[in-house]
């Protein structure tokens, strides 16, 4: 009669026939790194921990994965700035990061004009198309959320100034 095996036999069994890669080593340990990354930046942003804390934390990843930490701090906290909110936090842990700031912050507020310029027009325009439809008046207000011609030329925008922050993203 042939021995009952147990799962646990059956289950190591297959796992024999497989072998991890050193690539794909390095993949899961970075993988695992962006994690704890992420994780941390976004402790530092929710108040969990201070600038200072923040800092020593990335020291001891980086201690463990060269520049690596450092790196993908970098690129972690670029791709969560947002133009038209707050980033003063995002900004405190770029300048811990060795980016230039006020470099990013220029971009911000090139951004920001070019938002306000083009909001300006469009809601001209807007206000001119419903004046030859017959509406007009001082409680007409041109609805730019609802304007798909205004709504494209938002994401070309926000993919502009993404496009911009690149150089600085990348190694």
């Amino acid at each position: 009669m042939p021995e009952i095996k147990s799962t646990l036999d059956l289950i190591m069994e297959k796992a024999e026939k497989f072998t991890v890669t050193d690539e794909e080593k390095a993949a899961f340990r970075r993988r695992e790194l962006e994690g704890k990354i992420k994780g941390l930046v976004q402790k530092y942003l929710d108040g969990l921990l201070d600038l200072e804390r923040l800092k020593e934390q990335a020291a001891a990843f980086a201690a463990n994965e060269e520049q690596t930490a450092y790196e993908l701090m970098r690129v972690e906290t670029l791709q969560r700035i947002k133009p038209g909110q707050n980033n003063e936090r995002l900004l405190n842990v770029l300048s811990v990061m060795g980016v230039n700031v006020e470099v990013v912050k220029k971009l911000l507020r090139d951004f920001e004009k070019r938002i306000r310029q083009g909001e300006k027009k469009r809601a001209e325009l807007a206000l001119e198309n419903l004046r030859k439809r017959g509406i007009s008046g001082s409680a007409v207000i041109p609805n730019l959320d609802g304007d798909q011609g205004w709504l494209k030329i938002l994401r070309e925008l926000n993919e502009d100034f993404h496009g911009q922050l690149k150089p600085f993203i990348q190694p």
